[in-house]
């Protein structure tokens, strides 16, 4: 199990697929996409173990980890056959490695992550290898990489921006942690994902040097089409808007470029920090997690069960004035894919709460179910659908946006041709609704160009981690099958607690509301509200 990279050569028509469990680079024969096979598995124990892989021009590149997970890693090269070329050394666990669409640089995103009781924590990094020269030269000269510590001086300032620091004795650098890299079209710049960081940072592959760090912000998720699924008690599907700030934490990232201007799209999934005597994951009910009574009056109603108490809300944000009181409830994962203009670093588009809305909708039996079981909800507590991985492929000339759903499964595909006005266009997944049977744990996702496959079909292959399969879906103009599947148009409106005892009720969306007695009598009228006392 564990796969959850999975890559394409066009030359050789070969897959590579990491099965990072077992500790092996799987090498898969697709020139016959219906019955692909395995070739060949690499054991990648001798070498520190597999957590990611990439192809091009005949060369493939992995990414280990070192056996002490504090040291640093290595990237491994073999040729499409397998057989072992060259290995260089690169930063803390190298959790993300991608070529530049030119061939001639490998790129890794260096972790960096801190030992179970936080003793050590390394610094996290981006490594550079040159390959211009091509693999038989290449020697530890080639490699270059960057660390973030001329960003410590500025931690104050970017704290301040939203970028989020969680360890406070380790430098803004040890804390930072690279995630998942894109590389710009003309080769010249790249993004890196700062998941538990809440921010990205772009690179100058002209002069090697990381240029700007941005926070991404917070999706507010009590406005109109920012509702989530918030408990796993409450027995029903209940899409309702809540007083939370969530951070995106973004795990993979796409590029793509519209009249000369770069787009990145993030696939938000959130990720707390867990470590022994460290952990900010916490319960709304909570005893010790106190809310500000003058902003949240209600709050004894808030941290019922059935409504956020059991809500997995974090304890590292959110009490503004250190007062032990917490003024904002802030979450990590948006339960949704977002577009930032990368020249202006402003977002122009998130998918709101479509994922949540679709899956509630299509697959109620498996709504927020967990990847390891067939049971509704038990995620929407956490991050729900968990949008983990994205890749973006132009067909027909337009450009889509395929995202993986990590818990549920499946894929979400967009149109964001126009990123000013993206449209959704399909979801599947690949899952049984009844029994524990299909493919779980959406991972990587990549798309293959019809003109890279071997007949002439663009293809669609996720890599999912819980059952160690891959899922190969044929496109047709950004549909993955033949059948349709249509949005919801009609956002559902909810009221609860229903029935009420009196006090406060709550919407899940703000709406113009009229509210009369049992004999029709007018008793009051609101517009735009989301609240209501009934006493």
């Amino acid at each position: 199990s564990s796969t959850e990279i999975v890559v394409h050569d066009p030359v050789t028509q070969r897959l590579f697929a990491t099965s990072a469990n077992a500790g092996y680079l799987d090498i898969i024969d697709f020139s016959k996409p219906a019955t692909p096979s395995k070739v060949k598995s690499i054991d990648m124990s001798p070498y520190g173990g597999i957590t990611s892989v990439a192809v091009k021009n005949g060369i493939v590149a992995v990414a280990s980890p070192s056996t002490i997970a504090t040291n640093n890693g290595t990237v491994v090269f073999f040729d499409t056959d397998g057989v072992y070329k060259k290995q260089v050394t690169v930063g803390v666990l190298p959790d993300n490695i991608v070529f530049t669409k030119d061939g001639t640089k490998v790129l890794t995103a260096n972790e960096g992550q801190p030992n179970s009781d936080y003793s050590v924590d390394p610094e996290g990094s981006v490594s550079i290898i040159d390959l211009s020269a091509g693999i038989n030269p290449l020697s530890q000269n080639h490699v270059t990489t960057l660390n973030f510590t001329t960003f410590n001086s500025q931690e104050t300032q970017l704290i301040q921006q939203g970028v989020r620091k969680t360890k406070s004795t380790s430098t803004l650098s040890q804390d930072l942690e690279p995630e998942y890299i894109t590389v710009s079209d003309d080769c010249k710049k790249a993004w890196v994902t700062l998941q538990e960081n809440n921010a990205i940072a772009e690179i100058n592959l002209t002069n090697k040097s990381i240029t700007s760090l941005w926070a991404l912000g917070t999706k507010d998720m009590s406005l109109p089409h920012n509702g989530f699924d918030a408990s796993d008690n409450n027995g029903e599907i209940l899409i309702a808007n809540w007083p939370v700030e969530s951070y995106y934490i973004p795990d993979a990232v796409a590029s793509f470029t519209v009249n000369n201007t770069n787009y990145l799209i993030t696939a938000n999934e959130g990720d707390e920090k867990e470590y022994d005597d460290f952990e900010e994951r916490v319960a709304v009910s909570a005893t010790d997690y106190l809310l500000d009574e003058t902003l949240f009056p209600n709050a004894s109603v808030l941290k019922q069960p059935h409504n956020l108490g059991r809500f997995r809300a974090i304890n590292l944000n959110g009490d503004l004035d250190n007062d032990g009181k917490f003024e904002k409830i802030r979450s990590v994962g948006a339960r949704s894919f977002s577009i930032f203009n990368a020249d202006t670093k402003a977002i122009v588009f998130d998918s709101g709460d479509d994922f949540e809305m679709y899956t509630a909708e299509h697959y109620p039996t498996i709504f927020n179910s967990d990847h390891e079981e067939n049971k509704a909800k038990v995620r929407s507590r956490a991050k729900g659908p968990e949008p983990e991985g994205v890749t973006v492929a132009t067909i027909g000339g337009q450009t889509f946006a395929f995202i993986a759903l990590e818990r549920i499964g499946g894929v979400m595909v967009y149109n964001v041709t126009d990123p000013n006005n993206v449209t959704f266009t399909d979801y599947k997944n690949n899952r049984s609704t009844s029994a524990y049977s299909g493919d779980f744990g959406a991972e990587g996702i990549i798309y293959i160009d019809k003109a890279d496959s071997p007949d002439n079909k663009g293809y669609v292959i996720i890599a999912n981690e819980i059952s160690g399969t891959l899922t190969i879906y044929e496109v047709n103009a950004g549909k993955l099958s033949n059948d349709e599947f249509e949005p919801i148009e009609v956002k559902t409106f909810n009221v609860f607690p229903n029935p009420s005892n009196g006090g406060t009720v709550y919407f899940n969306r703000a709406a113009d509301v009229t509210v009369y007695d049992m004999n029709g009598r007018q008793m009051f009228q609101g517009k735009n509200v989301q609240t209501l006392n009934v006493d």
